[in-house]
């Protein structure tokens, strides 16, 4: 089953009370963390065109820093969500085990664990992951709150564990901090759609649009927004928009046949 399948089927499927804060501490205010490496932007970069079905953007990325980079966790992440969007699940989970290994305290490797899992119909073992994911990152937000990199990992994990308050709050923390906002906005309608909030992801996909006009799924995952708005023209609109960015992507072909139906 493909990737549009398992969410469509899914979809149907507290915060915790902090103690007041001193003077002291309400006088502190989070410290920026340090710039992130080379091989952290590489690997940021890569994991976001793969995020916006840019593959070949991301095969150029990590092929123009595989000799320098190609050893590094952040590298082996990205590679491993990229093998597994190229149909090479087992090589991807391979990949990102042994960045997450390497590298403990990131979230990212875990999170990425977590989507191939669920792509690969195993919801416990990605629920662990996404756990193991928020875990890590709700760590490093504890040591420093402006951690943007922390935090967007934070929401993204809580989304897909249906925590979608605490989820939001982070998210938009993340990009109070700098995160790419067109990330933090696919982020936020992917935790609408999972909630049942149509109306709220065609909003956020609209901001994914104005930041990203090219990045394929926004226009799956509003289509299927709006088709549960029952505006099916819109639908039509967007399912044509994805197809013609994304024709490669597991979904295509299902949208191909109800765009192939609707026209008969």
């Amino acid at each position: 089953m493909n990737r549009a399948v398992v969410v469509a089927c899914t979809i149907p499927m507290i915060l915790r009370l902090a103690p007041a804060p001193s003077s002291a501490q309400q006088e502190q205010k989070p410290v920026q963390p340090p710039s992130r490496s080379k091989a952290e932007r590489i690997g940021d970069r890569a994991v976001g065109n793969l995020a916006a079905w840019k593959i070949k953007a991301a095969e150029n990325v990590l092929g123009a820093n595989e000799a320098e980079l190609g050893t590094t966790p952040e590298y082996n992440t990205a590679l491993g969500y990229l093998r597994a969007i190229q149909g090479d699940a087992e090589q991807g989970l391979a990949l990102l085990r042994k960045a997450s290994e390497a590298k403990p305290t990131d979230p990212a490797p875990e999170y990425y664990l977590g989507e191939v899992q669920y792509w690969r119909q195993n919801p416990d073992t990605a629920a662990s992951a996404w756990k193991s994911a928020r875990g890590r990152a709700k760590t490093l937000v504890d040591v420093n709150s402006a951690d943007a990199y922390a935090q967007y990992y934070l929401g993204a994990s809580q989304a897909r564990l249906k925590q979608f308050g605490p989820a939001r709050k982070a998210l938009e923390a993340a990009r109070e901090g700098g995160f790419d906002p067109t990330l933090v906005d696919y982020q936020l309608g992917l935790s609408y759609v999972l909630e049942e909030k149509w109306q709220d992801a065609v909003a956020a996909f609209d901001a994914v649009a104005a930041g990203d006009p090219k990045f394929a799924h926004l226009y799956f995952y509003r289509g299927l927004a709006w088709e549960k708005l029952d505006r099916k023209d819109k639908m039509l609109n967007d399912w044509s928009n994805f197809v013609g960015l994304a024709p490669t992507a597991p979904e295509a072909g299902i949208v191909e046949t109800i765009l192939g139906a609707a026209k008969r």
